[in-house]
């Protein structure tokens, strides 16, 4: 049985609390793993995928979008603006969303900064596009 437990929160409905063994995810900045007895943290999430092994040894994969991950005790929170199983990711749309992404114009500084993000974020959806 492990000893820790994810909970995954959008903002319509909680997708699951569960024990996991195991679980990766996209910080902004980079990424994080955790395992039981992980020291408290709190964290703003970046958009990627996160990667879960569950309690069996059975493994899923998010595609998830910014918001932030708390760590206190042995459960994990996972507060996020969307989150999509990997596998139910069109590579086709993705592809599209990335095209219309990228033929947006900017032209303030703050439009550019929107623009670069959106792009980040489209990118790393075609590539967590039917993943499993």
């Amino acid at each position: 049985m492990a000893d820790l437990r994810l909970v995954l929160v959008t903002p319509e409905k909680t997708l699951f609390d569960r024990p996991v063994a195991s679980l990766q995810v996209p910080l902004f900045d980079g990424g994080a793993g955790f395992y039981p007895g992980r020291a408290p943290l709190v964290g703003r999430l970046g958009a990627g995928v996160l990667r879960l092994q569950g309690a069996g040894g059975e493994s899923e994969s998010y595609f998830i979008d910014g918001g932030f991950v708390q760590v206190k005790g042995p459960v994990v929170s996972v507060l996020t603006n969307s989150a999509v199983e990997c596998g139910q990711i069109s590579r086709r749309v993705a592809q599209q969303q990335l095209s219309d992404v990228l033929a947006e114009r900017a032209i303030l500084d703050e439009e550019y900064r929107g623009k670069s993000r959106r792009i980040e974020t489209a990118r790393r959806r075609v590539k967590a596009a039917g993943r499993e």
